[in-house]
């Protein structure tokens, strides 16, 4: 587990300081206080070697790369523009992940000889007792092309200091979830053998679905229900499944590592909320998933305390909110808060 996460400066976040994370942490606090920020910083920290994840978080924040956004967001010149520290469980030693922006030119291969802007994130990753010039790095670049810009990623995060390989998977429909990204997943979930486990998160929502295929050329998710002939597509039950079997497909593929959630609540009908969040948690107890959410929704917390009764030493919830040059986390023990809600009805959003 992630027990210690210190986010320095990123985006809107400054001298954040999340101690003694739990194993299901949940972010609330009023709209642009940071709580996605605060997700895609995981990300950053190089913690993971998902070079996908990687640059869809990217991708999906700054526009596909465009260099006027790019460049109002990241004055040049200023390194690094982003500290991010990060303690796992069972060591004493701090990973500090330093991103530092540059711009510079290339002269292109091609016919016309042209000259290209280079937009470059370097990530250098280091030990509390490493030097920097034995440090981890690696770096995107993204390069004018016609079309826009590409990606071309320099040396690979192979989290070679950590020497381990944690999985990881963030799900955001606000940022960069797509068709595509589902369908990889569910192609993962079938090459372990765990189809029956995503058929049981689905039930939830309708209880006589018996199975799934994904077919034709379009690769179009089908899903049969008792004895009939017709099976409907994904998209016939609306954005509440599609939410729901992205976010289960990525709890199974997330076993013995890391599940980020943005907006819990988003686009599932309150109907099936509650079965839904009960059985994503404990889908995540099962697998040894370490658990981060963000909600706006008073009613998902209630959910989360409720079924967390007989384990509410694994809950924490943070009120994030931003003072003069500092983000402040206020932190609620499972048991805290369970008892504010109960005697006085505490809001702690």
């Amino acid at each position: 587990m992630i027990k210690n996460f210190i986010i320095n400066d990123y985006r809107g976040l400054q001298n954040l300081a999340l101690k003694d994370l739990n194993k299901i942490n949940v972010f609330v606090g009023p709209n642009n206080c940071g709580k996605t920020s605060i997700l895609e910083a995981f990300i950053l920290s190089g913690l993971f070697d998902d070079v996908d994840l990687l640059a869809d978080t990217l991708k999906s924040r700054y526009h596909n790369f465009s260099p006027e956004y790019f460049r109002s967001l990241f004055p040049v010149g200023q390194e690094p523009i982003i500290r991010l520290q990060s303690g796992m469980e069972h060591s004493n030693k701090m990973l500090h992940t330093n991103l530092k922006y540059e711009k510079s030119q290339i002269i292109t291969n091609d016919e016309s000889a042209s000259i290209s802007d280079v937009f470059e994130l370097q990530f250098l990753c280091s030990y509390d007792d490493i030097t920097e010039d034995n440090s981890k790095n690696f770096s995107f670049h993204f390069e004018n092309v016609k079309d826009g810009l590409k990606i071309v990623i320099g040396k690979s995060p192979e989290n070679n200091i950590l020497n381990m390989h944690i999985p990881c998977k963030f799900v955001s429909f606000s940022r960069f979830e797509s068709s595509s990204r589902l369908i990889d997943d569910i192609d993962k979930v079938l090459e372990r053998n765990l189809r029956q486990e995503l058929i049981d998160i689905l039930k939830l929502f309708d209880d006589k679905i018996n199975n799934f295929e994904i077919v034709g050329k379009d690769r179009t998710i089908k899903l049969f229900k008792g004895n009939q002939n017709i099976p409907l597509t994904l998209y016939d039950y609306g954005n509440g499944m599609y939410k729901a079997f992205s976010i289960a497909a990525s709890a199974l593929l997330s076993k013995n590592g890391i599940l980020l959630v943005d907006e819990i609540e988003a686009g599932i009908h309150s109907k099936a909320l509650k079965n839904f969040i009960e059985k994503l948690l404990d889908v995540c107890s099962i697998n040894n998933v370490q658990v981060f959410l963000t909600t706006h929704s008073l009613e998902s917390i209630d959910i989360i305390l409720e079924d967390c009764q007989s384990r509410l030493n694994d809950v924490s919830i943070y009120h994030i909110r931003n003072k003069e040059k500092q983000t402040v986390a206020k932190k609620y023990s499972g048991e805290k808060l369970f008892t504010l809600r109960n005697e006085i009805g505490f809001d702690v959003r």
